[in-house]
């Protein structure tokens, strides 16, 4: 059982390797949503034609829309996520060695930890969704313009509920790609030192982070298209999650469900390493 020592160090890691992650991700992030919320109609023909169309028509600072909430979500999803990873393991199976635990044992604690991260961050992500949403200085509402004032916004507005709208599909990603990155890091790692004889050390961390990354981009990015539109609409499209997924294969096909995929791997793969490897080089160091 982990102790409460290691448990706030988990925690702490978590928050600070999340934020700076997030911190040097931002610009993938918006390009990546953005391109998730155009429907049928395409605003941008790809990945680098919405980042230059943002910058050219906004300034560059604007791939930087929505940084504030998103540090906020990751002081408490990212801490969440990546500090109950551990100690949900030992509650799951307290009896079993680390190097014995099936891979359906980690599935289920990296769903539980992403499930239990984002229902507390959920506010945090819906005011990050429109920020980013705000696709220029002619139409962006002034409530959107700072964290605080936009999560008051949406209180008064929307009332409490309005903060965890889209919550169904956000968890669901969350809970997904959780399970996926955190499972297939903590098996590929033991794997790799196995069979190619790697060290523990910076090359196996960042080489094992690179293959958990394109699996949990890959495995979450239909619930990450989903939940972008959810959490972007303020005017009653889509009644839940289930019925997102269904207006969108009946409108787009069952492809547009990787809408962005190529930037939000490029956003969750370095993301990926970096939490990891900034985890793991603090763990060495300060245990």
């Amino acid at each position: 059982m982990a102790s409460s020592d290691s448990l706030l160090k988990g925690l702490g890691y978590g928050a600070f390797a999340s934020m700076l992650g997030d911190l040097v991700t931002m610009p993938v992030d918006v390009t990546k949503t953005r391109m998730q919320l155009q429907g049928p109609t395409r605003l941008y023909k790809n990945a680098l034609d919405c980042a230059l169309q943002t910058a050219k028509g906004e300034g560059v600072t604007a791939l930087w829309k929505g940084l504030e909430p998103a540090l906020w979500r990751q002081a408490s999803y990212g801490s969440l996520r990546y500090g109950l990873y551990s100690p949900i393991k030992d509650l799951l199976a307290p009896n079993v060695a680390k190097q014995d635990l099936p891979l359906g044992y980690k599935i289920l604690a990296g769903g539980l930890s992403g499930t239990i991260a984002q229902a507390a961050a959920n506010p945090c992500d819906l005011v990050k969704i429109r920020m980013i949403g705000q696709t220029s200085a002619t139409t962006a509402k002034a409530e959107y313009r700072w964290f605080l004032t936009a999560l008051m916004h949406v209180f008064k507005t929307e009332g409490f509920n309005g903060l965890y709208r889209g919550v169904g599909a956000n968890v669901g990603r969350a809970s997904t790609l959780a399970a996926a990155e955190m499972a297939s890091y903590d098996s590929i790692k033991p794997w790799m030192k196995q069979k190619y004889s790697f060290q523990d050390g910076l090359p196996l961390h960042a080489a094992t982070a690179v293959c958990s990354g394109f699996i949990a981009a890959f495995v979450a990015n239909p619930f990450d298209v989903c939940k972008s539109r959810v959490m972007k609409d303020d005017v009653g499209q889509y009644r839940g999650l289930v019925d997102c997924f269904k207006q969108t294969f009946q409108k787009e096909g069952v492809f547009s469900f990787w809408k962005g995929f190529i930037p939000a791997w490029a956003r969750v793969g370095p993301r990926v390493v970096i939490c990891f490897v900034v985890i793991e080089q603090m763990q060495l160091k300060f245990g």
